[in-house]
């Protein structure tokens, strides 16, 4: 089967972000850098992972004369001192950690500036097993965990082939839209049937806990909802009302994929069509202006 044509999940995979990697000052000399190590800069897909660019990253700074024999899995990242959850696609992190509104006349924060670490992994706020093979293990749970929301069972995922599973990372670890989009495509559409639940996720500022639950995609009469239903539903602080509000500079919003959709796109549409490559759909609330 042959990937849809959808040049929105394309635009989607496509889109990358510049980051500017920096060793840690305090690290430099325990570490043996006899001079100022210079950053390091890579071209990152949204949709990718901080572990599947660890390697990469290390070797840069060990060539650079580094003295770190540990092994990947030691090695961490922050932005101004909180440490990145390394399970998060980038592209979230990158929304949820700069708080960069699209609608703003500011432009953006770019290349965005993380920190390497190789010493002290903080381990009461990180997993540590941010090996490639861990990363592929939470991706899958996160797979099937979406699959449930949608139908109750994971049954559409364990019927896939181990091939296919497994095309699903390697078309991610790959960066090969074709190879992941020609499987997971059967994941997404359901079968033209109305998932049970959306799977989505909501991000609030300032380390508020994540939002979880399940989302009905229609309302008591059988309608469907929209991504303003959706939000005024969790969130009616926040969205008092389901459409755009006036004062749109001063109004909460949602991001995904670094852009503010529009609030009255049915949320089926939104997590077919906007959803991360574990088909959750990640939305990150940035207040007022």
């Amino acid at each position: 089967m042959t990937a849809p044509q959808n040049p929105i999940t394309r635009a989607i995979w496509d889109g990358t972000l510049p980051i500017k990697f920096s060793l840690d000052s305090t690290e430099a000399a325990a570490l043996g850098a006899k001079a100022i190590v210079e950053p390091y800069f890579i071209e990152a897909p949204r949709c990718s992972y901080f572990p599947l660019w660890t390697s990469q990253i290390r070797k840069y700074f060990v060539d650079m004369a580094l003295n770190f024999i540990g092994d990947d899995a030691e090695i961490w990242y922050d932005v101004d001192g909180t440490p990145l959850k390394w399970h998060y696609p980038i592209g979230l992190l990158y929304d949820l950690h700069t708080g960069y509104r699209p609608d703003s006349n500011s432009p953006p924060p770019l290349p965005w500036p993380v920190t390497v670490h190789f010493k002290n992994f903080p381990a009461d706020k990180l997993i540590k097993a941010q090996a490639i093979d861990a990363t592929q293990d939470f991706f899958m749970s996160m797979i099937k965990e979406a699959d449930f929301l949608r139908n109750g069972s994971t049954k559409k995922v364990m019927n896939l082939s181990k091939n296919d599973q497994t095309q699903l990372w390697d078309g991610l670890w790959s960066k090969n839209y074709d190879r992941f989009w020609s499987v997971n495509y059967r994941l997404v559409i359901n079968d033209g049937q109305m998932p049970k639940n959306v799977p989505m996720r909501i991000y609030l500022p300032d380390n508020c806990p994540v939002i979880q639950e399940p989302i009905s995609p229609v309302d008591e009469n059988g309608n469907q909802l929209t991504l303003g239903d959706v939000l005024h539903q969790v969130l009616p602080e926040l969205f008092p009302s389901p459409l755009p509000s006036e004062n749109a500079s001063a109004s909460p919003v949602p991001v995904i994929h670094g852009i503010i959709p529009q609030l009255e796109i049915p949320i089926v549409w939104a997590s077919q069509n906007l959803c991360y490559p574990d088909n959750f759909l990640h939305i990150v609330v940035l207040l007022g202006i």
